[in-house]
């Protein structure tokens, strides 16, 4: 349920790389969507990589990973700094244009993703992530306020901090994702006035292609999978809509 217009509504998750359908899906639902890029980096989870179809017709996943500079300690993600030493961009290129150059819409979108990359390749991590997810929900037509809380400077940690991100915002509402509601009780927020709301998000199918045959559906893949399948009809996908 879209709740939008319900007071001041918002959710907050740790920005991604290309990140899943179901991260779409809650910034759609929210009137402000609050990076979380104060908190610490930590590899091996969805901020520096994501999952793509391995092969053009195959049922299998591959990663698609941003390599990272290597540091003593673990930065924040704001500071994460991405490596200069592997051509990545030219990996990641590769590697889409071997899986989707035979999807409907790849081309509608292939050529201003890797601009993107490429440009941002010698900044934060948090940033090149930032910048391809506003140009999804730009491509989507979505709307919603994007913010990050390393400009809100919310203290404390875990629970605590989410807390007054969502104080100092003047949210009344904070949809959260799964993860986020493994650790956390609703009664932590509603007992300072904030209503507590899991995404529990159900994932939709939707026709993969190669060519003019529909593959076997694999989900949970990159915003790239959809947006080369289906193209304009992507949001009404992740909104459960189907195709008109």
């Amino acid at each position: 349920m879209n709740i939008k217009g319900s007071g001041l509504s918002c959710a907050i998750c740790q920005p991604h790389y290309i990140p899943w359908i179901g991260y779409f899906e809650m910034i759609n639902r929210v009137d402000v969507f609050v990076f979380l890029d104060d908190v610490q980096f930590i590899k091996r989870e969805w901020k520096n990589r994501n999952k793509i179809r391995k092969s053009a017709t195959g049922a299998d996943t591959k990663w698609l990973t941003i390599p990272m500079e290597k540091d003593s300690h673990r930065p924040l993600i704001k500071d994460a700094r991405i490596s200069r030493e592997l051509p990545w961009v030219e990996n990641h290129s590769n590697s889409l244009k071997t899986v989707y150059k035979d999807a409907p819409f790849f081309d509608k979108y292939f050529n201003e993703i890797i601009r993107i990359l490429n440009h941002c390749k010698q900044d934060s991590l948090a940033n090149l992530n930032v910048n391809t997810i506003k140009y999804f929900c730009a491509q989507l037509g979505l709307t919603t306020k994007l913010i990050l809380s390393s400009n809100i400077h919310a203290q404390g940690k875990r629970e605590e901090k989410l807390l007054n991100i969502c104080k100092n915002i003047g949210a009344n509402h904070y949809l959260a994702n799964n993860a986020t509601g493994s650790y956390i009780e609703a009664d932590y927020f509603l007992e300072q006035g904030i209503q507590f709301e899991l995404q529990n998000y159900t994932h939709p199918q939707y026709e993969q292609k190669y060519k003019n045959t529909v593959l076997p559906f694999i989900s949970h893949l990159s915003i790239l999978d959809l947006l080369f399948n289906c193209g304009e009809e992507s949001l009404n996908v992740i909104q459960g809509k189907g195709f008109k």
